[in-house]
């Protein structure tokens, strides 16, 4: 089993954008949902004063993400417009393949950096409820 990948992108909204740039994201949201079965989470969050926008992804793996970037890659042009894209992070360990899927993104909305930050300590229970109820009919969450 691969481990999984948390990205985390960040972006500056621009004047004047933030309606269009919210129906886009809903829209984005509910394709990513209906079109890609992988992705453990797809959340998009919006700052107290709606200048940044970030979005925290999850995948059980560096493949899931770089679908992701095929299926939903051809309507991130349509939000130079709206944002520029100020720092992609992942964590985890991304192919080489979804790094250069990454950094033609963020060209195309920015030319943010994209920083892979490496694993120090910790852990990871995605999935242990599945796992204990697996193991010991009728216990987990």
């Amino acid at each position: 089993m691969s481990d999984p990948i948390v990205v985390i992108d960040s972006s500056e909204i621009r004047e004047g954008k933030l309606e269009e740039l919210r129906r886009a994201l809903e829209e984005l949201a509910a394709f990513v949902e209906a079109n890609e079965a992988d992705p453990i989470a797809y959340n998009i969050y919006f700052d107290d004063d709606y200048t940044r926008m970030t979005v925290v992804q999850i995948h059980p793996s560096s493949a899931s993400m770089e679908l992701h970037m095929q299926v939903a890659g051809p309507i991130f042009r349509r939000y130079a417009e709206l944002l520029e894209l100020s720092r992609v992070d992942f964590y985890g360990r991304p192919s080489d393949a979804l790094l250069e899927q990454m950094r033609q993104k963020a060209q195309l909305l920015g030319n943010a950096p994209v920083v892979v930050n490496e694993l120090h300590a910790g852990f990871m229970r995605i999935g242990s409820a599945e796992r204990v109820a697996a193991v010991v009919p009728g216990e987990g969450v």
